[in-house]
C-alpha cells in the first residue's frame, strides 16, 4: 500500500509538472488573450473601434494605438501627408506580433509619401468595413488611397456567430473536447501540434462561396459599397485578398477566384496574395503555431514585399 500512495504521488507529481509546462508553452506560442479595453462599442456607427492612444496587450504582444484609434506604426504621422487607409480584420490588425512588424508598419516605412492608418480589428467582416469607411470619410478630407484587405471570413457579413453553420457537432465526443481543452493544457498543447495544418476552418469557410449564396453575395456588395464611396470622392480604392494556410499547399482559390470575378464585372481593383505567397519557400514558417488564419512575423514580411511590387 505504501508503494502504491508513492507511486500515486509521483504520478500526480509528475502530470502536474506537465501541465504547468504546456501552460507555459502554450502562453507564449498560442496566447489568444485580448484585451477588451482597447475597445469601443459603437465606435464606427454599429461597428467597435480600438481607443485612441491605449496601450494594451493582444494575444501577448504590446499593443498601441495612435490618435485615429489606429494601431500604432513604426513611422511617425507627418500631418501634411495624405493617409493611406487599411482596412481588414485580425489579419490585417496583426494580432500575435509587435506592431513594428505589421505589414502596415512595414508598408509606412516603404510607402514614404502616406500615413499608413491601419484601422483594421479582431471580429471585423464586410459590414464592419462599410461602417468603419464612411465613418472615417465623413470626417476627414484627407485620404487619397483606401485599401481592404479580404479575408475569407469576412464573408459571415454581420450575421451573428449563433445563426452560421455549425462547424462541428456537439455530440458528446464535442462537448468532452472542449471541456479538456478549456480545462487542460497539455491535452490542447498536444493537440494543436498534431492538427496544427489543419485545413478545417478553410473547409467550412468554403460552402459560403458560391455565386448565388446569400452571405457571398452580401460580402460582394459590401464591397462595391466601399467602392463607391470612394470614387464618390475621388479616392483610390482596391482589395487585397489574403489566404488561408492550407489554400497554400492544396492551391484551392475557388474564393479567390469567385471574388476576382465579382470585382473585375464591377470594376473594382482586386488583387490576390495567393499566387505570389505560394511560390516562397517555406509557406508554412508565415503563419502563427497551429493557425490557419494569421501571419507571424515572416508572413507579415511576405505580405509588405508583395504590397511592394
Amino acid at each position: 500500500m505504501k508503494k502504491i500512495a508513492i507511486n500515486i504521488i509521483s504520478i500526480v507529481v509528475l502530470l502536474s509538472v506537465i501541465e504547468i509546462i504546456s501552460n507555459r508553452i502554450l502562453r507564449k506560442i498560442y496566447n489568444r488573450n485580448f484585451d477588451s479595453s482597447l475597445v469601443v462599442n459603437n465606435k464606427y456607427y454599429t461597428s467597435s473601434g480600438l481607443k485612441e492612444n491605449t496601450i494594451g496587450k493582444v494575444w501577448g504582444k504590446e499593443f498601441y494605438t495612435d490618435n485615429f484609434g489606429c494601431r500604432k506604426n513604426k513611422t511617425a504621422f507627418d500631418s501634411k501627408k495624405k493617409k493611406w487607409l487599411f482596412i481588414g480584420d485580425s489579419v490585417t490588425e496583426g494580432v500575435g506580433v509587435e506592431d513594428s512588424s505589421t505589414f502596415s508598419s512595414l508598408c509606412s516605412e516603404v510607402f514614404t509619401e502616406h500615413n499608413v492608418c491601419n484601422y483594421s480589428l479582431i471580429g471585423y467582416s464586410t459590414a464592419d468595413y462599410v461602417n468603419v469607411l464612411k465613418s472615417v470619410l465623413e470626417k476627414d478630407s484627407t485620404t487619397e488611397l483606401v485599401t481592404l484587405f479580404y479575408c475569407l471570413n469576412d464573408v459571415y457579413g454581420s450575421t451573428k456567430a449563433k445563426d452560421l453553420p455549425i462547424i462541428a457537432k456537439q455530440n458528446f465526443i464535442g462537448k468532452l473536447n472542449g471541456m479538456l481543452q478549456n480545462s487542460c493544457s497539455t491535452y490542447k498543447l498536444i493537440k494543436l501540434f498534431f492538427y496544427r495544418h489543419s485545413n478545417r476552418y478553410f473547409c467550412y469557410d468554403l460552402q459560403f462561396y458560391e455565386k448565388d449564396k446569400v452571405h457571398f453575395v452580401q460580402a460582394m456588395n459590401d464591397l462595391r459599397f466601399c467602392d463607391s464611396l470612394c470614387k464618390m470622392r475621388n479616392i483610390y480604392f482596391n482589395v487585397v485578398m489574403l489566404p488561408y494556410q492550407s489554400q497554400l499547399h492544396d492551391k484551392n482559390f475557388v474564393p479567390q477566384q469567385l471574388a476576382r470575378e465579382y470585382c473585375t464585372k464591377d470594376s473594382i481593383e482586386f488583387s490576390d496574395a495567393s499566387e505570389y505567397l505560394s511560390k516562397q519557400t517555406n509557406v508554412n514558417s508565415f503563419y502563427l503555431f497551429a493557425d490557419e488564419i494569421h501571419f507571424s512575423e515572416k508572413g507579415h514580411k511576405a505580405i509588405a514585399d508583395f504590397l511592394s511590387q
